[in-house]
């Protein structure tokens, strides 16, 4: 999942959610360099990301594609599956959405002591260009299977993923209201072995 899922997937706890925003900046052994919530967020990342990965029906959304995008089909079904999430909030958290987004930025930004600069950037461009918040459009998708197209080193089709997108989006639709029962019951029983209550 995106950086929406993520989100989401933390509850809505400050320091998990700004941990488990940090997942795509923060590599390698973790070594008590920041506090020990915004760490378990990191882990949480991590652990989420493993469980989508080798869950059977992103492989099947994955599956769908054409061959040549198949290599890329876990970044592809990320995007997408945001995309969805956004789509059908109100049908996964009780908080209206364009509420949840600017608690979202304000919960990361509020540990920008531990964010880093290059986490302090980007939350703070997502946040002055609503990147959240178009998270439901299909622009969304488009515009960020190209950039992350553009940021990688080796040659991909992702500037044309779109295409994939669209022709299989009932499928993949489908696929992602299939699959959200098992990814939020992974995350509640993680966090309920894993995370330490936060204080109010």
């Amino acid at each position: 999942m995106n950086h929406l899922g993520h989100l989401y997937l933390a509850r809505s706890e400050g320091q998990l959610m700004a941990g488990a925003f940090l997942g795509d900046f923060v590599k390698g052994t973790l070594k008590g360099d920041h506090p020990p919530n915004i760490e378990t967020g990191i882990k949480f990342h991590r652990a989420v990301d493993a469980f989508v990965d080798s869950h059977p029906i992103q492989r099947q959304s994955i599956n769908r594609f054409d061959p040549r995008f198949r290599r890329y089909g876990g970044i592809i079904c990320d995007v997408v599956y945001d995309h969805f999430l956004a789509r059908h909030w109100a049908t996964f958290h009780d908080q209206d959405f364009l509420s949840f987004c600017r608690d979202a930025y304000q919960s990361i930004l509020d540990e920008h002591h531990s964010l880093g600069e290059s986490a302090t950037m980007t939350i703070t461009r997502m946040q002055e260009y609503g990147s959240l918040e178009s998270y439901p459009t299909q622009k969304y998708v488009y515009r960020t299977l190209e950039r992350i197209g553009e940021r990688l080193k080796r040659t991909n089709p992702l500037d044309i993923a779109f295409e994939e997108f669209v022709t299989n989006k009932q499928a993949l639709e489908a696929d992602f209201l299939a699959f959200m029962p098992s990814i939020n019951a992974f995350a509640i029983e993680w966090l309920r072995a894993n995370a330490e209550p936060q204080k109010s």
